[in-house]
Parts: structure tokens; sequence; C-alpha cells
């Protein structure tokens, strides 16, 4: 018999992404398998860019602190999807799919992706 693999779902912003999970033997936990949004873009359904915390820092990033950011995790216009992932939305508005140079052929339905992120309505769960 196959075993069944794991994923986490996540359900925001008119997109469900599944989220791989793998388990870690030395960190004795299942831990997320994340997709590269840079490679395959995924877009709420406003055209927000779905992104990697660890992402290298565009060059639209602002910082609360002078200095540069480093990450797309520490830019102010990120929003995480929950306190236990590394994925959010990019808020910037020159990042939004149809600004002025953003990819306008990239999941323009918005709906569901294979690969999550920040909202009011949020809903995660564990197959």
């Amino acid at each position: 018999m196959e075993k069944k693999k794991k994923v986490r779902k996540y359900e925001f912003e008119g997109v469900t992404l599944n989220i791989p999970l793998y388990y870690d033997k030395k960190a004795d936990m299942y831990i997320e398998a994340y997709p590269d949004f840079t490679e395959t873009p995924v877009w709420t359904k406003d055209g927000h860019p779905i992104m990697f915390s660890g992402e290298d820092a565009c060059p639209y990033s602002e910082w609360s602190e002078p200095g540069r950011c480093m990450d797309c995790g520490s830019c102010l216009h990120y929003t995480p999807v929950a306190h236990h992932t590394l994925i959010g939305v990019c808020r910037h508005a020159k990042r939004r799919r149809g600004s002025a140079g953003k990819e306008k052929d990239a999941d323009k339905d918005g709906d569901e992706a294979e690969a999550g992120h920040g909202s009011d309505k949020i809903r995660n769960r564990i197959n």
C-alpha cells in the first residue's frame, strides 16, 4: 500500500495552495517544502504576488530601520500567511500583477496552485 503524502493546505484571498510536507529526522518534525514562487509565480485574486520570506529583497523593499532589507520577510510590504509558515504576500503596488513592468501572464485565474500567506480569512490544515 502506497503511503499518502502529507500536505498543508492554505486558503486565502481566492487562492488555494497545497504545500508538501516532508519529515526531517534531525528536527523530528514535518517541515514545509516551499515551491519557487519566482520560477512559478502565484497571485492572489487582487494581483498580489505570493512570496517565500527568505527570497532576496526586491528594489521596492522598505524596512522600518535605517538600512536595506535583506529578504522579503523583513520588508514592510510583506504579510505572512500564518505564524508557522514562511510564505506571505507582497503588498507593494509596483509588484502587483498588471502594474507597469510586471508579468501579466502568470496564473491569471488566481484559483488553485500546488506548491501559501497573510490575510484575515485564512484556513490551513494538514492532510
